[in-house]
C-alpha cells in the first residue's frame, strides 16, 4: 500500500521539475527512501528523469546549438568520472561539507539578487560555443555528481545568472537527459534494475505526466524574478541537505 504514495510524490516532484527544470530528487529521494529504500528510489528516479527530460526536450530547443551543448556534456561526464575516482580515496563527508558551504550562499544570492538584473533576465541568446567558464563550471558540476550524487545546482547557478528562464531550460534539459541515460545504462549493466523498480516507475508515470503539465503551465506564467527565487531556493536546499548529511 505504501508504494502507492509514489503517485502523489511524483506529481509534486515533477511539478517542481516543470517549473524549475531540475530538483525532483529533493522531494523524491528522502520521502521515497522511507517508502521503498534509498537504492530503489534512486534507480526509479533515474528512469523518471529520463522520461521527464525527454518529454521537455521539445521546448525552447531552437535557442540551442550542438556546438555549445556537446562540449559541456562531455566535460560533465569527465567530471563525474573524476568525482567517482576521488570518492574512492577521500571520505565523501569532506566533499559534502565543501559543496554545502558553496551551494547555500550561491542559492541565497540567486534568490535575492538575480531577478534585479534585467539584462540577463532577458538574455535568450545562447552562445555559439561554450566558454572556458561554462566548461569549468560543468566540470565542477560533474565532479559534484560523482562525489555526492547531486548534479544540477552548480550548473543551475551559473546558467541561472547568465540566461533567461527559457534559455536556461533549453540548456539544462539535454544535459540532464544525457545524465539520466548514462545512469540508467549503468544500472542496466550492473543488473540493478528489478521488477519492483520497473513497477514503481510505471506507477509513478501518471503523477509525473500530470506534474509536468502543471509545472510547465506555471513555468510559462511565472516571472523571471520568481523563477530565480524558485531556482535559488532549490540550490540553497541542496546545500543544506549536504551540510546535514
Amino acid at each position: 500500500m505504501s508504494a502507492l504514495l509514489i503517485i502523489p510524490l511524483s506529481f509534486i516532484a515533477y511539478v517542481l521539475k516543470g517549473v524549475a527544470t531540475f530538483g525532483p530528487g529533493i522531494i523524491l529521494v528522502p520521502l521515497g527512501a522511507l517508502l521503498i529504500g534509498t537504492k530503489e528510489i534512486v534507480i526509479v528516479i533515474s528512469f523518471l528523469d529520463l522520461i521527464s527530460n525527454a518529454s521537455l526536450l521539445k521546448f525552447n530547443r531552437d535557442l540551442l546549438t550542438t556546438s555549445f551543448l556537446i562540449p559541456i556534456i562531455a566535460v560533465m561526464i569527465t567530471g563525474s568520472a573524476l568525482g567517482a575516482a576521488l570518492l574512492a580515496w577521500v571520505p565523501s563527508s569532506y566533499f559534502d561539507l565543501m559543496f554545502g558551504l558553496l551551494l547555500l550562499p550561491l542559492g541565497l544570492w540567486i534568490m535575492i539578487a538575480r531577478g534585479r538584473d534585467q539584462k540577463t533576465s532577458n538574455n535568450n541568446v545562447v552562445a555559439a560555443r561554450a566558454s572556458k567558464t561554462d566548461l569549468s563550471i560543468s566540470l565542477l558540476s560533474g565532479c559534484m555528481s560523482g562525489l555526492s550524487g547531486i548534479t544540477g545546482p552548480v550548473l543551475a547557478w551559473h546558467l541561472g545568472k547568465t540566461y533567461s528562464k527559457e534559455a536556461f531550460r533549453s540548456i539544462m534539459i539535454p544535459i540532464l537527459l544525457a545524465s539520466a541515460i548514462a545512469r540508467v545504462g549503468v544500472y542496466a549493466v550492473s543488473g540493478s534494475i528489478s521488477v519492483e523498480v520497473l513497477t514503481l516507475v510505471l506507477m509513478a508515470l501518471p503523477g509525473l505526466g500530470l506534474g509536468l503539465w502543471v509545472g510547465n503551465r506555471l513555468f510559462l506564467q511565472i516571472s523571471q524574478v520568481w523563477f530565480s527565487r524558485v531556482v535559488g531556493s532549490l540550490i540553497a536546499v541542496s546545500g543544506i541537505k549536504l551540510l546535514l548529511r
